[in-house]
């Protein structure tokens, strides 16, 4: 566990610029978790949050409004989730912008729709701008404030773990014996034996 905490604090910076551009919260988090550990500064961490959340959804809106022949986006527009993003874009488009991000599984489509929808693309900068901003800040922060008990679930991890692989260990080595013992045993001749000739059995019952 202690070597998973180490590449975390090592790549950290690429973790949460990365994962917020494609996914979201939880990356954002992360990034919180690192400023508490003091692996870097949790400024950084609001920073590459907001870039890779505002840059993400541009990016998909952008592809959506440009690109809408293509079969990614038509693909996605035949998503029964796609029609719901849709109702509600037309509903409201200026608060939906602000929003999208927060609701689980409407991201992706509710970016095409608004690519697809009549908001300009200044307006949408400015929304997005906003939104990044808000979405950053918040998680970023739930990371930093509960860091403390991201650090006991660590702990308690690595404790479970352990037990895991001992575990592991004891059902490998009985799978092992009991391998042996059906294979070397007593009477592992004659269950050999027996097994041939139900085997031997079956095929002639199946010829008849």
């Amino acid at each position: 566990m202690d070597q998973i905490l180490g590449l975390i604090d090592r790549f950290g910076i690429v973790i949460v610029l990365i994962g917020t551009f494609f996914e979201g919260e939880v990356f954002a988090i992360v990034g919180g978790f690192l400023a508490y550990r003091g692996a870097h500064p949790i400024e950084m961490m609001l920073a590459l949050a907001f870039v890779g959340s505002f840059f993400g959804d541009l990016a998909v809106f952008l592809f959506s409004r440009y690109f809408s022949d293509s079969r990614f986006v038509v693909r996605w527009t035949q998503r029964p989730r796609f029609a719901r993003a849709l109702s509600l874009v037309d509903r409201f488009q200026a608060y939906f912008v602000i929003v999208n991000r927060y609701v689980y599984g409407l991201r992706m489509p509710g970016l095409i729709a608004l690519g697809l929808s009549s908001i300009t693309v200044p307006r949408f900068l400015f929304l997005n701008l906003i939104g990044a901003a808000l979405w950053a800040t918040l998680f970023t922060t739930i990371g930093y404030v509960f860091g403390y008990s991201i650090s006991t679930v660590f702990a308690r991890l690595e404790m479970v773990e352990e037990g895991l692989l001992a575990a592991l260990l004891t059902i490998l080595v009985a799978v092992a014996g009991w391998f042996a013992w059906s294979r070397w045993g007593p009477g592992a001749a004659d269950r050999r034996a027996e097994r041939e000739r139900k085997r031997q059995e079956r095929e002639e019952r199946e010829k008849v």
